[in-house]
């Protein structure tokens, strides 16, 4: 999110606000790294997360990409944490081609391999990186924290930041900054029992380390039942949270479920209640303990309460933040059968609850 701050979710926003955020304003600048800044990314990043950087463009990063995947307007190779530079100001939409890696030198000795769902916040003057990896030697999915002055990085110092004793997965951390502290929602397979996962959140130390004994359950995967219809494999998935601030006074948690790989896969809003920590887990919004808030209406569907621009299959990964304005904005990717891609929109809110445009 323009997630150094929290400012509210503005109800009827004017239509421009939306219209600028969609058009493609920016020539792609191999100068300076700045892509075609568009609605709609032909760049195949999973798992998109962006902020806006001290310069006031916006930075969107993601899961690993091979050598030669997607257009390159800088970087080279195989990139562990893609960067997509584009728009500035209250100009957001989402990035076209990869200027660089802002994790260049992988996720560090504690892990090994790729990297998925990196998330990003600006927390004073430096930039935290939250991001999945493999443990080295175990292969168990656990959190990495790792450090930057600058949103394009590159981001240092990797360490280890959570991974359960118990052997389950902790991932898709998704970081935010609220009354001057900064907090971390996350996947933590170990508050339930295989095949159930659910999403804890913790405040942090100023050095981006947890403060353990601040953790609180936001959801399970026994909240809802649509993670679970029609899907392949064991394990009942929520995932990918973020957590945004609305209007009405109350914290919201956006969250994925269902097979990442399919057009089921989509997007749960749950309210958590006044403060940026829930006392309680978060509640499941329009129905959402039978279907998902935000999904694909096409055939093979979950039946969503609202579906998104474009009508694409297997939106999630969604993640809320801020332009310079205070509007929200969404970035998310979507499934063409085979990779995924970033979609922006703007949040807007009527009497029905939030919608995108």
């Amino acid at each position: 999110m323009r997630k150094w701050t929290t400012r509210l979710l503005v109800a009827g926003v004017l239509a421009t606000t939306a219209a600028a955020a969609l058009v493609a304003v920016n020539p792609a600048s191999a100068a300076d790294g700045v892509s075609t800044t568009a609605a709609e990314s032909t760049f195949p990043l999973a798992d998109p997360d962006t902020v806006q950087a001290k310069d006031g463009k916006y930075v969107t990063y993601g899961t690993t990409v091979g050598e030669g995947v997607g257009a390159r307007c800088g970087a080279t190779g195989k990139l562990f944490v893609p960067v997509l530079v584009h728009g500035s100001g209250n100009t957001v939409g989402v990035g076209t081609c990869a200027s660089a890696d802002a994790l260049p030198n992988g996720p560090g000795s504690w892990a090994e391999g790729n990297v998925w769902a990196p998330g990003v916040v600006r927390f004073g003057d430096t930039y935290f990186m939250y991001y999945t990896a493999s443990r080295r030697g175990s292969g168990q999915k656990c959190l990495g924290r790792a450090v930057s002055g600058s949103a394009r990085g590159p981001f240092t110092n990797p360490v280890e930041w959570a991974c359960p004793g118990n052997g389950r997965w902790a991932i898709d951390a998704n970081p935010y900054v609220a009354g001057g502290a900064m907090y971390v929602a996350y996947r933590d397979d170990a508050i339930t029992s295989y095949p159930e996962t659910g999403i804890s959140i913790v405040r942090t130390h100023a050095n981006g380390m947890a403060d353990w004994d601040t953790r609180r359950d936001a959801l399970k995967s026994t909240d809802i039942g649509w993670e679970t219809t029609r899907m392949s494999g064991g394990t009942h998935v929520v995932e990918n949270p973020s957590m945004f601030k609305s209007a009405d006074g109350y914290w919201y948690l956006a969250y994925s479920g269902n097979n990442w790989d399919s057009v089921r896969y989509a997007t749960g809003i749950a309210r958590c209640g006044t403060g940026p920590i829930p006392s309680t887990r978060c509640t499941p919004r329009q129905n959402g303990a039978e279907r998902p808030y935000f999904g694909y209406t096409g055939t093979g569907g979950l039946n969503p309460y609202r579906g998104l621009p474009g009508n694409h299959p297997g939106p999630g990964g969604m993640d809320f933040f801020q332009a310079a304005n205070g509007q929200y904005h969404a970035v998310y990717h979507w499934w063409n059968g085979t990779r995924r891609f970033p979609i922006v929109a703007v949040v807007l809110r009527n009497d029905g609850g939030f919608y995108l445009s």
